[in-house]
């Protein structure tokens, strides 16, 4: 019992030295990266697998629902968790170790024989180790935030796109629709006039066969919405016996985006930017914890020798216990082992500064391309909207009336219908276009962030 509480009492110690000596307090920024963490998580459990859809719901309700339930945005979540919780251990003194002798010959002293020997070990590394390989680990998981909210931007955009292009096709659907109710009125009009002798049967022909593509472009249509429909679900991680309702329309801004603007909010903001640069942060600390590699690591020891009765009973201090101190140090002479890490680190350090210098130019050709592509579409929707759809129209009215006048042939009226479809199209194209763009900048961008 008087060997028991003694251990208990030293290993009480040693806790409190690991609390006191080793262990660094908890930065103002982690216990802030671990707030948002539980308030995150919090929502995931109290939102996860709501599903709240009907015909009212717009690109805002897809958006919460896909931010609340889609299982790649999850998974970055919990990567991070990993990462953080990762922090709480790796600055912490190595478990210490308990030993325990028992001499085959005893070792006879003058107070007595030793019997039995119970020690303790606890390896300290170098000052500053610890607190270094904490810091490596806060920035690890700073870059494993910065990843989730990529995989977040990621998510918004994968819905947006996926929503403008059901919106597209339900569009599309609509003015074929339109257009084949045109066309079997024009080809009634025609098979009368043929009745009366007024045309040639072969304008009854070309409608029917112009009526037949339209009716094979519908039933193509038709069939995509399963495919697009199933993008939309996905992202939201929903079944496909949930009904989602076409949307009516989309809204998009009218605005030339400005190349120099993007670029620098691209530049300051983009997440995967923001995860590589707190990547080269975690590998400079690297750098300083391997050059601690050829410092060397202590073992603080003490050991408790149980000692039995002397041959002497009278003995003065016969059978007293003995206690021993110990410190041991390790020798890092093998230094081309040690050099070796210290120009790993480097490498490592140098890898990522010349990753972020290539994800920037990446990013700025991506972000002029979409750029181009933003403003390509807008000048398309004001061209079909304000130019080109107008006249198609009156195009056709002045085909129609020709023909019934007598002064046009019939195919003229099928060209005209044919270029208005295909304007009318391709306006919603562009829409539908400059909308995923912007999606796509503000992705780039990220902006969502500091909307959400």
């Amino acid at each position: 019992m008087k060997l028991i509480l003694k251990l208990i009492v030293f290993l009480f110690l040693t806790s409190l030295l690991e609390g006191a000596v080793y262990s660094q307090p908890e930065s103002w920024n982690q216990k802030r990266a671990k707030d948002e963490m539980k308030q995150i998580e919090e929502e995931y459990n109290q939102k996860g697998g709501q599903i709240e859809i009907d015909s009212n719901s717009n690109l805002q309700a897809y958006l919460k629902i896909a931010a609340a339930n889609n299982p790649g945005l999850k998974s970055a979540f919990y990567d991070w968790k990993a990462a953080l919780e990762e922090v709480g251990y790796v600055g912490v003194l190595p478990d210490p170790t308990i030993t325990f002798g028992h001499f085959i010959e005893n070792v006879e002293t003058r107070v007595g024989p030793q019997n039995q020997k119970i020690g303790l070990r606890q390896i300290v590394p170098w000052f500053g180790t610890l607190g270094n390989k904490e810091d490596i680990a806060f920035e690890r998981s700073n870059a494993s935030y910065k990843k989730f909210q990529s995989e977040f931007l990621r998510v918004l955009y994968q819905v947006k796109s996926a929503y403008y292009d059901y919106y597209l096709l339900g569009r599309e659907i609509a003015i074929t629709k339109e257009n084949i109710a045109l066309l079997n009125f024009w080809e009634s009009i025609a098979r009368a006039k043929y009745k009366v002798a007024l045309k040639q049967h072969t304008d009854v022909i070309k409608a029917q066969l112009e009526l037949g593509k339209l009716e094979d472009r519908l039933l193509t249509l038709e069939d995509m919405q399963k495919p697009i429909k199933a993008r939309l679900l996905a992202a939201l991680n929903i079944p496909d016996t949930v009904g989602l309702p076409v949307p009516s329309s989309i809204e998009f801004q009218e605005a030339p985006a400005s190349d120099k603007d993007y670029i620098n909010s691209i530049i300051q903001n983009n997440p995967n930017l923001d995860a590589i640069k707190h990547t080269i942060e975690k590998e400079k600390l690297a750098v300083g914890l391997a050059n601690k590699s050829s410092l060397p690591k202590f073992t603080f020891g003490l050991d408790y020798i149980a000692t039995g009765e002397a041959l002497n009973p009278a003995l003065d201090e016969s059978g007293k216990d003995s206690w021993l101190i110990s410190v041991g140090i390790t020798l890092p002479i093998w230094f081309g082992k040690n050099n070796a890490k210290k120009n790993e680190a480097r490498a490592r350090h140098h890898s990522a500064q010349y990753l972020l210098e290539d994800k920037e130019n990446q990013l700025i050709t991506l972000a002029e391309r979409v750029i181009f592509e933003h403003d390509d579409a807008l000048r398309k929707i004001q061209l079909y909207r304000d130019g080109l759809v107008p006249k198609a129209e009156q195009s056709l009215n002045a085909a129609y009336t020709a023909y019934q006048a007598g002064k046009a042939d019939f195919l003229n009226v099928l060209d005209a219908q044919r270029q208005l479809l295909d304007f009318q199209l391709m306006f919603d194209r562009s829409k539908t276009d400059l909308a995923k763009r912007k999606a796509e900048l503000d992705m780039l961008t990220g902006i969502e962030l500091t909307n959400n």
